[in-house]
C-alpha cells in the first residue's frame, strides 16, 4: 500500500479502533459446532480498520471480500464456466465492444437497499476517477462510458472490443475482482481515505450473507445475516455457519496442529510428508485428492520474479544465466516433495492452455536450463569470475541477488533455499529474506525488490491475461508503485503489439493464434522472469465440523476459499453428521 494512503488510513482510523476493540469484547459465544475456521494465508491483517477493497495494495482476502462481499459472476475452474450470481446474464454485441449486463432481482445491501444497476455505474466511475484505485489504469483502457439503461440493466461502451471484459474484470478470473460498491454509502466519501470501517453503521457494507463483528490483526469474525437476499428471495439458501473466523496461523507446523486438533477447518498449503503425518494423526484431514499427489493445479504457476529496471537483471543475457542455474527437477523433489511439475511458460497446464503450449513445444524447450551456456552468457554480458567464483562486473562489484519471500508461503520457503543453493554454486551471491505480506508486495510494487519468489495468476482459459501482464503498461520507474502486483518491469514494444492484438480478439481468431505464438517466442528469448513449476497445492480440510469440502470427486468449485469466490465453499459447506 502508498504509504502516504496508509499513514492517512491509520490517522482516520485511531478513533475506531477502541471502539472496534470493545464492540468484539461484547460478541456473544457461538457453539464451535456452528463455526466455521478457515486460515487467514496472509498471517495477520495489517491494518485491520481498513475496510476499502479499493486501495491500491488492499488485499482483504482475510474474510472480508469472502463473507460481505459478492461478485457480479463467478468463473468455476472446474466447469469452465463464468457462473451468474449478483448478475442474472453478460451479453457481448457481434463486435465484442458492447457489453449488457442484466442484475438478478431480489438483491439487497446489508442495509435493506435494493441493489442496482446504478451502484455498478457509480463504482465504475469512481475507479476510472480516481488513478491510485485498484482496477483504475485497467478499466480506464478499456472503458468509454457506463450506463444504467433501467435499474436493473447495466451497458458498458468499450473503447476497444474485448472478449475477455467479463471475466477479467467482474467474473473472479482468479483471486480477486472488481466489487461493486454501494452507492448511497460511498457517493459522498473520498475512496483514497474512506475506511469503509463502522461496526456499529453495519460498515463494511455488502450484499454478503454475513457481517463484520471482529476485526484485529489475528482474527476477523463474521456472523451470519439471516435477512441475507440470497434466502429471501429463493435463490439460494443460508449458510451452515452461523459464525466464521479467520484466523492467523503462520507456519506449517502450526496449521498442521491445529488441523489435527479441530482447531482449523480449511487451511492454507502443506508439505505432502506433514500432510500425511496430519492425516494420520486426525482422518477426517482431507486433501482434493485421497491418494498421491493430494494437491491441486492452482491457477498461478509458480516462478522466480525478477526487477528488469534494477541491473544487472535488465540484461536478458543474466536472466538467461539465472535461469540455465536452476534445476527444477530439485526443486520438484525437494520443496514440493515430488507433487507438482516442471513449468517453463507462465500458465497452468489447463487442456486449452496445455494445447497452446504443446503447439509450441520448440519455443518452450528454449527455456529449459542448460548449465553449460552460463558461463559464455555471463562473460558476453561483461561478467568474470572474481577470486571467491562469484561473478562481478567490470568494476569488480558482485553480482548480487536477494530473493524475499511471503513467510507465510510454505512452499515457497522450501523453494529459496534450494533456488539460492543452485545460484550460489553457479557463481551468483545469492541469498533469500522471508518477509511479511504487505511488505513483499509494496517492495515489488515500487522497484525496491531485485528477485521474488511468486507466480503468475492471468489465464485460465487462453493465454492473453498471463502475457498481458508482462506488457509495460505494467511497468513504472524505479520508486514509482507499478500496476499490478508481482510486475517485473518489462518494457518491449513488439511484445506489447501482440499482446495489444491479442486483447481485441476471441481465442479461436487466426490472428490471435499468430500474435500469442509472437507473445510467447519473445517471452522465452527476453524471460522477465523465470518460470519454475507449476503450482499444484495441497489445500486440506477438516471434515470434523463442516462436511462437502470441493474434492476432485466433488469438484463443485475449486478449493481456493480465500478467493473473493471462496464465499461458494462457505454457501456449499454442511454440518457433519
Amino acid at each position: 500500500m502508498n504509504s502516504k494512503i496508509l499513514r492517512t488510513l491509520l490517522c482516520s482510523v485511531s478513533s475506531l479502533l477502541v471502539a472496534g476493540v470493545a464492540h468484539a469484547q461484547s460478541i456473544p459465544e457461538v457453539p464451535r459446532q456452528d463455526t466455521l475456521i478457515l486460515e487467514n494465508i496472509d498471517g495477520r491483517v495489517p491494518v485491520p480498520d481498513n475496510m476499502n477493497p479499493y486501495i491500491a495494495g488492499s488485499n482483504l482476502d482475510w474474510g472480508m471480500w469472502q463473507a460481505t462481499q459478492e461478485s457480479l459472476f463467478n468463473y468455476n475452474l472446474e466447469s469452465g464456466e463464468l457462473e451468474p450470481w449478483l448478475a442474472e446474464s453478460g451479453t457481448f454485441s457481434p463486435d465484442y465492444q458492447t457489453v449488457t449486463v442484466k442484475l438478478r432481482p431480489g438483491v439487497k445491501w446489508s442495509d435493506g437497499v435494493d441493489f442496482s444497476a446504478d451502484d455498478v455505474v457509480f463504482t465504475v466511475n469512481m475507479l476510472m476517477a480516481n488513478p491510485g484505485l485498484q482496477y483504475s489504469a485497467d478499466l480506464k483502457v478499456w472503458v468509454d462510458s457506463v450506463e444504467a439503461t433501467d435499474p436493473a440493466t447495466v451497458v458498458f461502451h468499450l473503447k476497444e472490443p474485448n472478449p475477455r471484459f467479463l471475466l477479467d474484470y467482474f467474473g473472479v478470473r482468479i483471486w480477486r475482482t472488481v466489487l461493486i460498491a454501494p452507492k448511497h454509502i460511498w457517493e459522498d466519501k473520498d475512496p483514497m481515505t474512506f475506511t469503509d470501517f463502522d461496526l456499529e453503521k453495519g460498515w463494511p457494507l455488502g450484499t454478503g450473507p454475513y457481517r463484520l463483528v471482529r476485526s484485529t490483526e489475528t482474527e476477523t469474525v463474521f456472523d451470519r445475516r439471516d435477512d441475507w437476499w440470497g434466502a429471501e428471495s429463493g435463490f439460494h439458501d443460508l449458510p451452515a455457519p452461523k459464525r466464521v473466523i479467520w484466523t492467523g496461523v503462520g507456519t506449517e507446523d502450526a496449521r498442521a496442529s491445529m488441523l489435527v486438533n479441530n482447531q482449523l477447518d480449511a487451511a492454507w498449503i502443506l508439505g505432502r510428508s506433514t500432510f500425511e503425518i496430519a492425516r494420520e494423526r486426525n482422518p477426517n484431514v482431507i486433501a482434493w485428492t485421497e491418494d498421491l499427489p493430494y494437491a491441486y493445479l492452482d491457477a498461478c504457476p509458480r516462478n522466480l520474479g525478477l526487477n528488469n529496471k534494477l541491473a544487472p537483471l535488465d540484461s536478458k543475457e543474466v536472466r538467461h544465466a539465472i535461469n540455465d542455474a536452476i534445476n527444477r527437477q530439485q526443486v520438484i523433489d525437494i520443496a514440493y516433495e515430488g507433487a507438482t511439475d516442471p513449468s517453463y511458460a507462465p500458465f497452468p497446464t489447463y487442456p486449452p492452455l496445455a494445447a497452446f503450449l504443446e503447439r509450441n513445444a520448440a519455443t518452450v524447450d528454449k527455456v529449459k536450463s542448460h548449465p553449460e551456456n552460463i558461463e559464455p552468457l555471463m562473460t558476453g554480458a561483461g561478467f568474470e569470475k572474481g577470486a571467491d567464483g562469484k561473478w562481478v562486473d567490470s568494476e569488480g562489484k558482485t553480482v548480487a541477488i536477494q530473493i524475499i519471500v511471503r513467510s507465510g508461503e510454505a512452499t515457497e520457503m522450501k523453494t529459496a533455499p534450494v533456488v539460492v543453493a543452485q545460484l550460489q554454486n553457479a557463481g551468483f551471491d545469492a541469498s533469500f529474506q522471508p518477509v511479511e505480506s504487505a511488505n513483499f508486495f509494496s517492495d515489488i510494487k515500487t522497484g525496491k525488490a531485485a528477485a521474488w519468489l511468486g507466480g503468475t495468476c492471468g489465464s485460465v482459459q487462453d493465454p492473453y491475461a498471463s502475457m498481458a501482464f508482462y506488457d509495460s503498461t505494467h511497468s513504472a520507474p524505479i520508486g514509482e508503485a507499478a500496476p499490478g502486483t508481482e510486475t517485473p518491469r518489462f518494457e518491449n514494444k513488439a511484445f506489447d503489439e501482440a499482446v495489444a492484438t491479442m486483447a481485441k480478439l476471441p481465442a479461436d481468431n487466426p490472428e490471435f493464434v499468430a500474435a500469442a505464438d509472437k507473445a510467447l517466442a519473445i517471452f522465452s528469448d527476453e524471460l522477465p522472469v523465470i518460470p519454475l513449476v507449476q503450482a499444484r497445492l495441497l489445500t486440506p480440510f477438516a471434515t470434523t465440523y463442516w462436511t462437502n469440502w470441493p474434492t476432485v470427486e466433488n469438484n463443485y468449485f475449486q478449493p481456493d476459499h480465500w478467493w473473493v469466490s471462496g464465499n461458494q465453499l462457505i454457501l456449499n459447506v454442511k454440518p457433519a453428521e
